[in-house]
């Protein structure tokens, strides 16, 4: 016999939207795709050279520029759940996500703009590390604001697998295609403005940061302005219990169903173990190829390279499918190829020439934008399992977690970058100029033995972790449509 308990009317979801709110898909569709690109943008720049701004324009020692970032990053750690918590007990005015898009955008980008302005404004010394720093944790604190509700309002732009999908696409093509773009003007500027401009260095990164951060704010502006009074807001309203506490829940069901959610805790390891690598890939270029292979200027191609096969992967999504069938499958199978070339790496790179290992590079970094394909969709079937379990839905703390694998990613590829460069001794070679064999080697691991050996590890975290396949995940959306929960339920997963 089935419990009294059901869901309430609010939350049974359904696939059903007026003509109204179709033509509002649509320009969802359109906004979505901008804010991504716009952040790609940003992406292209802030954590790709700040690492290197750190230690070699305000000329931090390589452990405090570290330090700098990890601090920096378990701000951004900490706050991410604890902003989905407040995303899913505080609402505006009729609103529930659209403010927090211009608030976290304005205060994330215009941290970072600071941080690379103040060497060319003339701000040294200590001073300017202290100031760096705290504008590094203000921009941790901007980053929850902005993407929390992004990720939480995820699921209630659409509940069809196709539009999913898209989002899913768009995400990944529109953030790796800007990232694609100016991957490879960054570089290319950067190295030219620093030898024709009288501040050299400084006043070409305080020229670029102006670039990567004011499109972004246009966008999400933009996207907020599409999503206000749409049909994901009212989702979003009805969700929270818009006039009454009825159906409130409290803070301590919302976090133990989060940790009980063994879909959304096997995301986030796989995730996390994934962006480390990906961090170390794309924080550590620079030095790579100012120090390793020794002509900064070919990290336009790198850079173009890495974003450019990545979109070109995720347009792989559909026929990837086609072959493969089942979502867990189509994921599995991917990153395995991925490892495979990874492995490849790991073994050749001291072996063999640039142009191979970017052409070994590019064949994973394919695979790994074929990714892109399922993470989303699955971070929303986990939601989707929390709101079948819990009764209610809870996507602000629920998709918060997508978020917190990127801070996650940040700190510990930080921390890793940090202990491999300061053993290697990059102070002296940043002193000096002078590029030792064992700096080379050491240094080298980073785009080698650490990717692959996170990446392993990550693997036997999905096969054995996610246990939800398009079967389950069809079946608890049914329940949830239906307004029944899993304590209802005939099955149990």
């Amino acid at each position: 016999m089935r419990k009294d308990l059901k869901m309430s009317e609010e939350n049974k979801t359904t696939d059903v939207m007026s003509e109204e709110d179709s033509k509002k898909l649509k320009q969802i569709k359109v906004g979505y795709s901008l804010a991504q690109f716009g952040g790609g943008i940003e992406k292209a720049f802030y954590s790709t050279y700040s690492s290197y701004f750190y230690t070699n324009v305000y000329m931090m020692p390589t452990v405090y520029a570290g330090l700098l970032t990890i601090i920096s990053s378990i701000v951004g750690w900490v706050g991410n759940p604890v902003f989905g918590a407040i995303v899913d007990k505080v609402k505006f005015k009729n609103a529930r996500y659209w403010p927090w898009f211009i608030i976290g955008s304005v205060i994330y980008n215009l941290s970072w703009i600071g941080i690379y302005l103040l060497p060319a404004l003339g701000v040294k010394g200590s001073g300017a590390a202290i100031i760096a720093l705290i504008l590094a944790c203000i921009a941790q604190v901007g980053a929850p604001l902005m993407t929390v509700p992004m990720n939480a309002s995820f699921p209630l732009l659409s509940s069809d697998p196709k539009d999913r999908q898209f989002f899913g696409q768009a995400q990944k093509v529109g953030r790796d295609g800007a990232k694609t773009i100016f991957g490879y003007i960054f570089p290319a500027v950067i190295a030219a403005w620093t030898l024709s401009m009288a501040g050299g260095e400084a006043a070409a990164y305080a020229y670029c940061v102006l670039i990567a951060g004011i499109p972004p704010i246009i966008t999400y502006i933009y996207y907020a302005l599409v999503i206000k009074d749409s049909y994901v807001e009212r989702k979003a309203l009805a969700s929270t219990g818009a006039s009454t506490k009825k159906g409130s829940i409290s803070l301590i069901t919302m976090f133990k169903t989060v940790f009980t959610n063994r879909p959304l805790l096997s995301m986030y390891l796989w995730m996390s173990l994934h962006k480390i690598y990906y961090f170390l890939y794309v924080t550590c270029a620079s030095y790579m190829f100012r120090y390793v292979f020794g002509d900064f200027g070919k990290m336009k191609f790198f850079m173009t390279l890495f974003n450019l096969t990545a979109v070109i992967g995720v347009m792989f999504g559909p026929a990837w499918r086609a072959v493969f069938k089942e979502t867990k499958r189509c994921f599995v199978s991917a990153f395995i190829v991925h490892l495979l070339f990874t492995a490849a790496i790991a073994v050749t790179f001291t072996h063999v020439s640039l142009t191979v290992f970017l052409v070994l590079f590019g064949c994973s970094s394919l695979f790994m934008g074929l990714l892109e394909n399922y993470m989303l969709p699955m971070f929303a079937a986990s939601a989707d399992y929390g709101a079948w379990k819990a009764g209610k839905r809870m996507d602000g703390i629920s998709m918060s977690i997508y978020s917190l694998t990127v801070k996650t990613g940040t700190l510990f590829a930080a921390t890793i970058r940090t202990a491999v460069l300061a053993k290697a001794g990059l102070d002296a070679v940043v002193a000096t100029g002078e590029v030792t064999a064992d700096f080379v080697a050491k240094a080298s691991t980073l785009f080698t033995w650490w990717p692959l050996g996170l990446g392993l590890v990550a693997l036997l975290v999905l096969i054995f972790g996610f246990n939800l396949n398009d079967e389950r995940i069809a079946y608890i959306n049914k329940e949830i449509a239906e307004g029944r929960t899993a304590a209802e339920s005939d099955k149990k997963f």
